[in-house]
C-alpha cells in the first residue's frame, strides 16, 4: 500500500515538472559572426581572388527571406592580408582590395542570393610556386575592424607541373589512331591530384546556308581526379587514357544535325594541379549514388567556414589535332553520323 502511494506521489510530481516547462522549441542558435571563404591561389595567373561573404541567422523568419539582402551576405568593413612564408619563415605580407566581380568579368548568376555587386578581394601581386627546396606558404588573415573577429588559413603552394606528354612546351599533338593516349607529366611539389582536361572547338556550318556557321565549344575530361604518388612531388604521373573516350564523348555531347556540317578547328589542353585540402573537399561534395544523401561538411577555415586552397594550372592552347582525326570521326561507328567533312 505504501508502495502504491509514493507511485503516485511521484507521478504527480513529475505531471507537475513537465506541466510548468515551456512548450517553444528554440531551434535556432545564438548568432555568432562567421565568415564564409572560398579561394584557390594560382601560381600562374596574374591576379587571384577570394571571396569572403558572411553567414547570417533570422529567429522570425526563414534564411531566404534575407539572402536578397546585401547587409545579410556581405561585411561591412573587412581587412584582409596574405602572409607569405618562406620555408617556414615570414617574408612579406601583402593586402587584397574589395572589388566588384561584375565590373572585371567576373560576373555573379542571379538566382536565389543578391548578386547586383559580386564583391571579392583581390590580390595583384604575384603568387609563387613551391619548388625543389624552397617552399612557399601563404597565410590568410581576415579581420573585422568594428567588431575584433579574426579568421585565418594555411595553404602551401602547388609547385609547377612539367608536362612531357601528350604535349609538352616544344610541341605535340594528339593521336586517335593508337588504342591510348599516354598523358605523363612530372608531378608539381604538394599537389595531390590532377585533372587533365581536352577543351575543342568546332565549326559548324549549314548545309543550305553555308553563310550561316559559328564555332562550338566542347570539352573532354581525359584524366579525373588522377592521385599523386605523395605531395613531396617530382614523381611521374602517367595515365593511358582509351582514344575511345573522344568518340564515346563526341558522341554524348553533340547531337546528330543532318543539315549541319562539322569541321574539326583546334584544342586547348590543360592540366590542373590541386592542393591537398582541394582535392578532400571535391570528394565530400561530389554526387552521392548511395541511400544515404547526407554530406560530411569540411572546412579548413579556422574561424569561420569554407575553403582557402591551392593550385597550379599549366594550358597548352590553339592546338592542331592530327590530320587523320577528322577521317576517324567519319568511320568510328559511334560518330559517322555527327556530319563531319574534311
Amino acid at each position: 500500500m505504501q508502495k502504491t502511494i509514493w507511485n503516485i506521489v511521484l507521478l504527480l510530481v513529475t505531471f507537475t515538472f513537465f506541466s510548468g516547462c515551456e512548450n517553444e522549441v528554440d531551434i535556432a542558435a545564438d548568432w555568432k559572426e562567421i565568415a564564409v571563404v572560398y579561394g584557390a591561389l594560382n601560381p600562374n595567373q596574374s591576379k587571384n581572388y577570394v571571396r569572403i561573404q558572411r553567414a547570417y541567422l533570422d529567429e522570425d523568419q526563414a534564411a531566404v527571406a534575407f539572402s536578397n539582402s546585401v547587409d545579410s551576405i556581405y561585411f561591412d568593413t573587412l581587412d584582409v592580408f596574405l602572409d607569405e612564408l618562406v620555408n617556414g619563415s615570414f617574408s612579406q605580407t601583402y593586402t587584397l582590395k574589395r572589388v566588384n566581380g561584375n565590373d572585371i568579368g567576373l560576373e555573379k548568376d542571379s538566382g536565389v542570393f543578391y548578386s547586383d555587386n559580386n564583391y571579392l578581394y583581390e590580390l595583384s601581386d604575384p603568387i609563387k610556386p613551391s619548388q625543389f627546396a624552397t617552399d612557399y606558404q601563404y597565410r590568410l588573415v581576415i579581420r573585422n575592424p568594428n567588431t575584433g573577429y579574426e579568421s585565418k588559413a594555411n595553404i602551401m603552394s602547388i609547385g609547377q607541373a612539367e608536362i612531357k606528354g601528350p604535349v609538352s612546351n616544344t610541341g605535340g599533338t594528339i593521336y586517335f589512331l593508337n588504342e591510348s593516349i599516354p598523358v605523363t607529366f612530372q608531378e608539381g611539389k604538394h599537389a595531390r591530384a590532377y585533372k587533365v582536361e581536352m577543351d575543342f572547338r568546332v565549326l559548324e556550318t549549314q548545309k543550305n546556308n553555308p553563310s550561316n556557321e559559328q564555332i562550338v565549344d566542347y570539352k573532354w575530361t581525359m584524366v579525373n581526379l588522377g592521385k599523386t604518388q605523395s605531395l613531396r612531388g617530382f614523381e611521374l604521373g602517367r595515365y593511358l587514357v582509351a582514344s575511345s573516350g573522344f568518340f564515346a564523348n563526341l558522341a554524348s555531347v553533340m547531337p546528330e544535325n543532318e543539315n549541319l556540317e562539322r569541321r574539326l578547328v583546334d584544342f586547348d589542353l590543360t592540366f590542373y594541379g590541386i592542393s591537398d585540402d582541394f582535392n578532400t573537399y571535391l570528394s565530400v561534395n561530389k554526387p552521392s549514388i548511395g541511400i544515404v544523401q547526407k554530406k560530411p561538411e569540411f572546412s579548413n577555415i579556422d574561424n569561420g567556414i569554407g575553403l582557402f586552397a591551392s593550385r597550379n594550372i599549366a594550358s597548352f592552347e590553339n592546338l592542331s589535332f592530327h590530320e587523320s582525326t577528322s577521317g576517324l570521326i567519319q568511320t568510328n561507328e559511334k560518330t559517322k553520323n555527327l556530319g563531319f567533312v574534311e
